[in-house]
């Protein structure tokens, strides 16, 4: 425990709540967009599940990167 005291900064802490808040944003936009826009019964339905998911995946990759350049490089 003492090493992590040693080793863990406040800014990580806290840098790992907004990345988390940012992504959780992200998974809920990219789903209700692709949510209400599905149509065509079940196989509409799967495709959309399929394709949120897909976007959100990448989406929250570029941003992590982003997000992960400006907390720990600035």
């Amino acid at each position: 425990m003492q090493n992590t005291n040693a080793i863990v900064e406040a800014g990580d802490i806290l840098s790992g709540l907004i990345k988390s808040f940012v992504f959780a944003l992200i998974v809920a936009v990219v789903g209700c967009y692709y949510g209400f826009r599905c149509g065509g019964g079940a196989a509409g339905v799967g495709t959309a599940t399929t394709s949120s998911v897909v976007t959100a995946f990448l989406l929250v990759i570029v941003t992590d990167y982003f997000l992960s350049t400006f907390f720990y490089i600035s």
